[in-house]
């Protein structure tokens, strides 16, 4: 007979392996029989999360570089500013996966197959996943794999395309301590489009341009849009190294996930915890890992218990995304004035969901009323569907 675990992790992804490290640093749950099933090791660079915090999280030793003031360009705006108590930091894929590497190889209760999964079931009692041919069972199962296509009829939808590169230059250029968060300075072409840039030396920095839209360009596409960039913008650099580069696709999108389905529940991406408004899923993921672990550790049921009034930045975020489907207001003016009118603090705290409903509606007056206006009705529909369907109590 096979064994049976208390946790299986479907994924090895940032989901999959926050929570597994998560649970490993928690006295009450660090002895539990743990499963992880991956198609296969992850041992290469392949990308890179930013994200702020306003102090140290879970994964401090590894932040490849950090900043304390950002820049933010739209039209005749350049703010430089000065984001403290926040901080953005920088992660690179590889130091993560090897992180956890190493903090795994210190167990003897974590067992880790690598195969891909093809089914994952509920039993009474317990989870069935199925992975090379192979079933396994589980008290609880925490996926972090979507199995199918997201389905983009009925929910706003819009995919963050993006393509980077890491350069090098001969000369001292950039100031480490100083990234550029937003660059709107670049053609729309009726999407939203920026370029940020992140020095991690006087030499050394990540550009990167990101589209909102649901047509994508080819790899030269995207090239030429960094090169013009740095060409107009970035004149004092000069000769450069191509060093590496990296593309990637984030769906940003109100879809109704089911974060719980019986004994499964659903994390990462296919969790909903990707911010449908600009994509960002790093820091989301650690706070929705964090609470899991807190769950699991009073013996809760650990899909749920998260405040239904913090549910109302999904339905902000429901909002800004019909607005830049339908191209009600530009995506570049809209984070533009949301930047200009309010202080940085303030706008990040609302990105990260951490501000007070007060403080919601007199940072929301500073944006397009009449647009938001113009879509609330629908959206509010939309949004308690989405939380019966989701099955959220």
């Amino acid at each position: 007979m096979k064994k049976h675990y208390d946790y299986i992790i479907a994924g090895g992804g940032c989901a999959g392996l926050s929570l597994l490290y998560q649970i490993l640093q928690s006295p009450v749950l660090q002895q539990k029989q743990i499963l992880l099933l991956d198609k296969a090791p992850k041992t290469e660079n392949d990308r890179t999360w930013c994200f702020w915090e306003a102090t140290p999280g879970p994964f401090e030793a590894i932040v490849h570089h950090q900043w304390p003031k950002l820049w933010v360009h739209e039209g005749d705006y350049s703010g430089h500013l000065t984001i403290a108590p926040f901080v953005y930091k920088m992660i690179k894929g590889v130091d993560f996966y090897q992180y956890i590497e190493q903090a795994l190889s210190q167990q003897t209760n974590v067992t880790r197959i690598y195969q891909p999964v093809t089914a994952i079931k509920n039993k009474t009692g317990l989870v069935e996943v199925e992975a090379g041919g192979q079933t396994y069972t589980a008290d609880w199962c925490f996926n972090s794999i979507l199995f199918k296509p997201i389905e983009k009829k009925g929910c706003n939808y819009l995919d963050q395309h993006f393509r980077g590169w890491f350069i090098k230059t001969e000369t001292d250029v950039f100031d480490p301590g100083e990234a550029t968060l937003m660059d709107f300075r670049t053609p729309q072409q009726g999407e939203t489009r920026f370029l940020y840039l992140l020095p991690n030396s006087a030499r050394e920095a990540l550009v990167e341009v990101a589209i909102f839209s649901n047509k994508h360009l080819s790899m030269d596409a995207y090239d030429q849009i960094i090169h013009n960039y740095l060409t107009t913008y970035w004149p004092e650099i000069g000769n450069y190294e191509l060093v590496q580069t990296e593309s990637g696709v984030i769906p940003m999108t109100d879809y109704p996930f089911k974060p719980v389905e019986g004994r499964v529940v659903n994390i990462g991406t296919a969790g909903g915890d990707t911010k449908a408004s600009t994509g960002y899923t790093f820091w989301r993921i650690q706070q929705r890992v964090r609470h899991l672990a807190n769950r699991l550790e009073l013996g809760k049921h650990p899909g749920y218990g998260r405040p239904w009034f913090q549910q109302r930045f999904a339905l902000y975020d429901s909002m800004l995304l019909r607005v830049l489907v339908k191209e009600y207001f530009a995506g570049d003016k809209l984070f533009g004035q949301l930047f200009r009118r309010n202080e940085v603090q303030q706008v990040l705290r609302f990105l990260n969901g951490a501000t007070s409903f007060k403080e919601d509606l007199k940072l929301m007056s500073t944006t397009p009323i009449s647009v938001f206006i113009r879509v609330l009705p629908r959206q509010i529909v939309q949004f308690f569907f989405k939380r019966s369907k989701s099955g959220l109590p």
